[in-house]
């Protein structure tokens, strides 16, 4: 099973690909074991809770810790939980960005501006554009390609071994960001930045291109799905991790969080500690209507991972 992150969305119970905005996905299967996370589009959960174990959290944990104990950052070690202190000062991230436009013929085949957009997007995100902490996070695109492969559209995950090393650009620093058509349930996926150094080429990002800005995909498209899973390839883990217990993500400033949240409910509380759940942060399950922040000890946590794994 790959150590991957995934999101997820109902698609069209058939096998076309959908053409245009009118295209109404619909239930379809669960979230694919392959992909240890999903994202429901709608009410309902199958296996998208499958996130790291809490054993694997902790051996990566560990590392960051241990790597980060090395470098000495600010003069100290890592915390077990990031709270967002170092994010004041911390000196800006630019992330160059690769963008692989994955299409079959104009299926998919989403343009400069669309691309352009879903950076835009991405720089809001991060930058505190739409609430919340500014990370100190941004993205530079440097380039687009554009695969015309109708096997990669139709099914990137089991294409994912041929397209990413034939595409891929640049080192650990640098963010791939492939945009394509997903079947079933999917809205994309990412790697970890602790999965790098055993398959650098594999490293980046998938989304389903539905999900940019202004795509076709209900609630599902204003370019959060790229923010979510870049989330995942900075080192976040979901505000759900580990339910109520345990370390949860290692943020302390996102109240813990039983279950992944679907739609945008007012007053989720589901764990007895403090706080409501975080329903608006980029790194749960929410619609994209609903996501508005990272927390300042997300960014925190950014930068730290960065340190140890990216920079």
């Amino acid at each position: 099973m790959k150590l991957l992150a995934a999101a997820v969305l109902l698609a069209a119970l058939v096998p076309t690909v959908p053409s245009g905005p009118t295209a109404a996905p619909q239930r379809g299967r669960a979230g694919d074991c392959t992909h240890p996370e999903a994202r429901l589009r709608t009410g309902g959960r199958g296996m998208e809770r499958n996130d790291l174990t809490p054993a694997q959290a902790a051996t990566v944990e560990q590392r960051l810790n241990r790597v980060l104990d090395g470098l000495r950052l600010g003069g100290q070690g890592a915390d077990a939980q990031s709270d967002g202190a170092g994010i004041r000062t911390a000196a800006q991230i630019t992330v160059p960005v690769y963008f692989h436009v994955i299409h079959d013929g104009a299926k998919g085949n989403v343009s400069t501006e669309e691309v352009n957009r879903q950076i835009s997007t991405m720089n809001a995100s991060y930058g505190g554009g739409n609430g919340g902490a500014d990370t100190q996070v941004s993205f530079e695109l440097r380039e687009i390609s554009r695969s015309d492969n109708a096997a990669w559209f139709q099914d990137p995950e089991r294409y994912e071994g041929t397209y990413k090393p034939q595409l891929h650009k640049g080192g650990k620093g640098t963010l791939n960001l492939y945009s394509t058509y997903i079947g079933g349930d999917l809205l994309g996926w990412s790697t970890f930045p602790w999965k790098y150094q055993a398959d650098p080429q594999m490293d980046g990002v998938t989304i389903h291109y539905g999900s940019m800005p202004d795509g076709y995909i209900e609630h599902f498209n204003r370019g959060f799905s790229a923010t979510h899973e870049v989330g995942h390839w900075l080192g976040l883990y979901h505000t759900f991790q580990d339910g109520c217990g345990g370390n949860g993500d290692r943020v302390a400033d996102t109240p813990p969080e039983r279950d992944p949240t679907n739609g945008c409910p007012t007053d989720k509380d589901t764990c007895p500690s403090p706080g409501t759940d975080p329903v608006h942060n980029y790194m749960d399950y929410s619609y994209d209507t609903c996501m508005t922040s990272f927390t300042a000890g997300q960014g925190t946590r950014m930068h730290e991972v960065w340190a140890a794994y990216r920079a």
